[in-house]
């Protein structure tokens, strides 16, 4: 069974087989909306509800969930927390570094190859690593003032 490896601080989740090869690398965040119950997801590893294919949603690019739905995993208290994407062409921050209600949110050619993937070996567990709540507000800190050095006003 397989997994999926998020990364808090290099900002980066990985699809990695049953036998321990990674098979994809890609961008995403945990920037969390203010208004979410928690500020970033704990470092741990989490059982997957969603194993053999996203749970889905309304598709849509520029929607909360992206084209391919979410894949959710267990965390102790918070339900309907997962990986999606979404928000692509948002005017602040589009795409994987569009702030969440808690969730990883990552880009739809990442949710389309770990979907792929997932359907031939299921996702069985998502470890956070190096998610502390500094390193998460580093991050947003750090992407939103580089959003707001290349923002222009036209």
């Amino acid at each position: 069974m397989s997994k999926l490896l998020f990364d808090g601080q290099t900002h980066q989740i990985s699809f990695v087989d049953a036998t321990g090869k990674t098979i994809g690398t890609w961008a995403a965040y945990n920037n969390v909306d203010s208004h979410a119950a928690i500020r970033h997801i704990p470092n741990g590893t989490y059982s997957v509800q969603d194993q053999a294919t996203p749970h889905q949603h309304v598709a849509s690019a520029n929607g909360p969930y992206g084209l391919y739905g979410i894949i959710r995993f267990n965390v102790p208290g918070h339900t309907g927390i997962g990986v999606h994407s979404g928000r692509a062409n948002a005017r602040y921050l589009p795409g994987p570094q569009h702030p969440t209600k808690s969730c990883i949110r990552t880009s739809d050619d990442a949710m389309r190859e770990i979907r792929e993937q997932m359907h031939r070996d299921p996702i069985t567990a998502a470890e956070v690593n190096h998610n502390d709540s500094v390193a998460a507000r580093t991050a947003t800190e750090r992407n939103r003032a580089r959003n707001l050095a290349g923002h222009t006003h036209g």
